[in-house]
């Protein structure tokens, strides 16, 4: 069976198609006449054997094995890119937007792009952490062009990279959950993955709860926890000495895993982009190594 390559530069006009939802866009972006990048789109598509983009009038549609692409192609493209970017093509205009979560590793990936940005005197970031669904709203938006964030099933949209971690119950020394009728939760606020995690599991088996403390900084969860305000929900990274992990015996419902996602519009990364990008995939998969070991 003879194998068939995917051009780069095919992959790069699917993407940024798809990305601005627009020929006429994309073109102008890509330096390219509108005809010329129709003219891709039918290639590439003449290469998979499958419809990629569906358009009735100024409407778009991506296909399912379209969508399925798009995700595959941002990972060649990125490290495409992070080849070139050996031969010195970064340059320092603009800045990067960067989301990280307040409910995943921020600490973490926090300190990894600091460490980058000292590397590296010319990358500009602008940072905001946010709960993961404001994340992706937000690059929705396009108000953001890179994020990680916790989400809940599925391949959505912009989804370059994605990893799963098994989420743990917490709680102090001084309480026990058999103690309690209604189990007094310690959450995020309301649209949090964690927070949904835990109403889904004690729904599960029909306990009821009661959210008795509510923050979105994951330090004022974590002290609450400690000072035996209720229980949580944590994963390895987010969780710290002083927090007792939930034993089989404490009688808590299991907890579904997490789903953790690397999202990125492939048009607004420019050069550093890349960069910023393996660099918050290093760091995840560093840390999920240490879980594992």
């Amino acid at each position: 069976m003879q194998t068939v390559n995917l051009p780069t530069d095919l992959l790069r006009t699917f993407v940024t198609v798809i990305e601005v939802q627009n020929f006429t866009r994309a073109a102008d972006l890509l330096g390219r006449s509108q005809p010329a990048v129709s003219l891709q789109i039918k290639r590439l598509e003449n290469l998979v054997g499958y419809k990629l983009i569906h358009q009735k009038g100024r409407s778009m549609h991506v296909s399912e094995k379209g969508e399925a692409l798009a995700m595959h192609a941002r990972q060649i493209l990125h490290i495409n890119d992070l080849a070139l970017g050996l031969f010195d093509r970064y340059d320092n205009t603009g800045q990067l937007r960067i989301g990280l979560p307040l409910d995943y590793g921020v600490r973490l990936l926090q300190r990894e792009l600091t460490g980058l940005m000292k590397e590296n005197e010319t990358l500009g970031l602008n940072i905001q952490c946010e709960l993961s669904a404001t994340l992706y709203e937000a690059l929705l938006r396009d108000e953001v062009d890179i994020i990680v964030a916790l989400y809940q099933g599925g391949d959505p949209q912009y989804l370059v990279r994605h990893w799963t971690e098994q989420p743990f119950w917490v709680g102090s020394d001084t309480i026990r959950p058999d103690t309690f009728n209604d189990l007094p939760l310690v959450a995020h606020p309301a649209g949090c993955v964690y927070r949904q995690r835990m109403a889904d599991s004690l729904k599960s088996v029909q306990r009821g709860w009661n959210v008795v403390f509510s923050s979105p900084s994951i330090e004022a969860i974590q002290q609450a926890v400690q000072d035996g305000l209720g229980f949580s929900c944590l994963t390895s990274p987010t969780s710290q000495k002083g927090l007792r992990r939930s034993a089989p015996q404490d009688g808590l419902p299991p907890l579904e895993p997490l789903r953790i996602g690397l999202f990125y519009r492939q048009t607004r990364l420019g050069s550093w982009g890349n960069l910023v990008a393996d660099c918050l995939t290093s760091a995840i998969e560093d840390g999920l190594k240490k879980v594992s070991n």
